[in-house]
This record gives C-alpha cells, structure tokens and sequence, in this order.
C-alpha cells in the first residue's frame, strides 16, 4: 500500500499551512520558500506564528511571539513562570526570546523521510499553538505587567470559570 503522505516534490511542506493560512483568511506573509510568518488575533493579544522549515533536519519550526517585552527587573521572574507552564503542558513549550526579551511559545514538527503534514494535522497543530498561547498570555500578563510572582500566575491560570460575563 502507497503512504500517500509522502512528499510530492512539486509541494513544499509550508505550502500546507499557507493553504489553511489561505482557508481561515488569516492574514500572512511568504517572504522565503522556508518561512512563512501568520498573525492570528485573540482573545487576550495578537500573535506573529513564525513557520520555519528545516531542508536537513526535514522538520518545520514553529515560534509564536507575543505582542509583549519583559523588562529587565521581570526576566527572573518570567523565566519562573516559564518553567512552572512548561510542566503543565505536553506539546510545545514556553521560551524566552532573549535578543528581544519577549515570550515565545515553540514546536517542531518533525518530517523526516519525505513526508508532509496533513491539512488534519496542520489544524490541530495550529489549534494547539493558539489554545495555549491564549490560555498562559495572561500569566505572563500577570507576572509582567502586574508585578505579580510566578506562583500566583499559575493560580490564577489553572482556576477555571464557568460561562461567560
């Protein structure tokens, strides 16, 4: 049986998340062949999702950048809460972009073999990104801007509400 997976060489693996990026009619940009950069909208802020694709390692990687920067007095304290959301998620994780001290979340979506990701895949994979993007923003929120401590943002994250006000 053929794995219909494989790579068509005419088709680039980025060509499917432009394509989604095209469906959803969500704004974005295609500067490179290898690069593709998406802004999404929520919520809570507006996020830039940078798609990254690696010809070697045959993987795309994925860095969201939030519309935020840590001041210097607040980087001890965000990098706290880094790790404490890092152990609460299974996919991804949460990073520090130091030349621009800003939060980013990270992926990689590995490929080797020649295979390409499913338009099933690059939505859940989008759906993921945004999700947890959306859900630990205002942690960092809490902790930047607030002056809050990393303990009491992962509180405040993990206490769930009911409906809407």
């Amino acid at each position: 049986m053929e794995n219909i997976l494989y790579l068509d060489h005419n088709e680039h693996p980025l060509d499917i998340i432009e394509n989604l990026a095209e469906t959803e009619n969500y704004s974005f940009s295609r500067s490179l062949k290898d690069e593709l950069d998406l802004w999404i909208s929520s919520k809570n802020s507006n996020f830039r999702i940078n798609f990254n694709w690696n010809d070697t390692l045959e993987g795309i990687h994925i860095a969201v950048f939030f519309d935020t920067k840590i001041p210097d007095h607040r980087v001890n304290e965000v990098t706290k809460l880094t790790i404490k959301i890092n152990q609460l998620i299974w996919l991804g994780h949460f990073d520090i972009w130091t030349n621009e001290q800003i939060p980013v979340f990270r992926y990689n979506l590995l490929l080797a073999g020649g295979l390409l990701p499913t338009n099933k895949q690059s939505n859940a994979l989008l759906n993921h990104i945004v999700e947890a993007c959306e859900k630990f923003y205002p942690s960092f929120q809490y902790v930047i801007w607030g002056g809050n401590d990393a303990d009491e943002a992962i509180k405040n994250a993990m206490f769930t509400t009911v409906g809407e006000s």
